[in-house]
């Protein structure tokens, strides 16, 4: 996954260790202040998960044992999702 900051538009790549419908928690090499805005994409190694862009909104960010950040977000809106492809 990527992650983009709002404000400056800097792009930085994280690993995603958990998202569900609502909230996404990943591992990222710098820090992100809590309420910061961010745009995530996410490319998903599957071709069964589509690959999501959307708004998040920081709501956690923790040192981890390894040295990099365990950040948490709310997902506050989707901007875009592969389209499905329809049963036959």
């Amino acid at each position: 996954m990527s992650f983009k900051r709002i404000a400056s538009g800097t792009q930085t790549h994280a690993l995603c260790l958990d998202i569900s419908a609502s909230s996404i928690l990943f591992e990222a090499s710098e820090s992100v202040e809590v309420g910061r805005a961010l745009e995530i994409r996410t490319f998903p190694a599957d071709r069964i998960t589509p690959p999501i862009t959307a708004l998040i909104e920081i709501i956690r960010c923790t040192n981890s044992d390894a040295g990099h950040y365990l950040i948490a977000g709310v997902i506050k809106g989707i901007k875009s999702q592969a389209p499905e492809v329809p049963s036959a």
